[in-house]
């Protein structure tokens, strides 16, 4: 499931770039990504799921320092007590990035092909703060449409401590009206880079997340243990993390993911 949706991905993307390219337009670059996350739940009244998860962005920067175009699409095929449910998502971002950082806009759609959950739409700002050279300030906020209307706000922080290794903390909350369900997350992970010349990275993270008045006025919590490999493309060549990262695709840009919660 995972390599059929990266290799579809990745075609996307690469007819994408072929077109940029044709055009002369500016310099592209991007992400591919496949991971697994373990949602431990509790007191949901539900088993733990497994999601494979799959996705790619692929953005055009018209000038550094200048204006950037973003593309994004995913995929999570979630699996718990024999039901498998896929959540697809594309969206895309228009944002400014300097020296300082870079602010912008994000609209995503997010299907679930089989789930009586919620389908929804989200859209709003997010930010960057390059406060020092290896200190990063994150925040964002929007709406969520759909089903149920709510709204989001996340705040984190990336620390460098070496040229290849990100560890960022993320704060999120999000809640939908009319006495919906609310999530209140925080997450903690370490990104590594092992060889610089192949621009192939390891994730590990854990998030510890509340979701309260779920369906039938359910609420408990889930522990959530994360492992991916991300692949940057385009843009910096030989590189750490830290000039991926502020150079490539942006990867703080829409609702929080433990949005899937609501649908447990």
């Amino acid at each position: 499931m995972v390599v059929r949706n990266i290799a579809l991905l990745a075609a996307g993307l690469v007819l994408a770039a072929g077109a940029a390219r044709a055009d002369g337009m500016g310099q592209l670059s991007g992400t591919l990504t496949g991971g697994y996350d373990r949602y431990d739940l509790n007191g949901t009244g539900q088993k733990p799921v497994n999601a494979f998860d799959a996705a790619g962005s692929a953005v055009l920067t018209l000038d550094n320092p200048g204006a950037d175009i973003q593309i994004n699409t995913g995929n999570t095929a979630l699996k718990s007590n024999g039901n498998d449910t896929d959540l697809w998502s594309f969206g895309a971002d228009a944002y400014w990035r300097d020296y300082a950082g870079e602010f912008g806009v994000n609209f995503t759609q997010n299907t679930f092909v089989t789930s009586t959950g919620h389908d929804f739409y989200s859209g709003g700002f997010f930010g960057e703060f390059y406060m020092l050279s290896d200190l990063t300030l994150r925040a964002k906020g929007g709406r969520v449409q759909g089903d149920q209307d709510g709204w989001y706000g996340d705040t984190g922080l990336v620390l460098y401590p070496l040229n290849q290794i990100a560890i960022s903390l993320t704060g999120d909350y999000a809640r939908f009206q009319h006495s919906g369900p609310r999530v209140t997350d925080g997450n903690l992970a370490i990104e590594y880079l092992p060889v610089r010349d192949v621009p192939v990275s390891l994730t590990i993270g854990y998030t510890y997340a509340r979701f309260q008045d779920l369906t039938g006025g359910k609420s408990g919590n889930a522990n959530i243990f994360s492992v991916a490999l991300k692949a940057y493309f385009g843009g910096v060549r030989n590189g750490g993390l830290i000039d991926y990262q502020r150079n490539g695709a942006t990867d703080w840009d829409g609702a929080p993911p433990t949005l899937v919660g609501t649908t447990f």
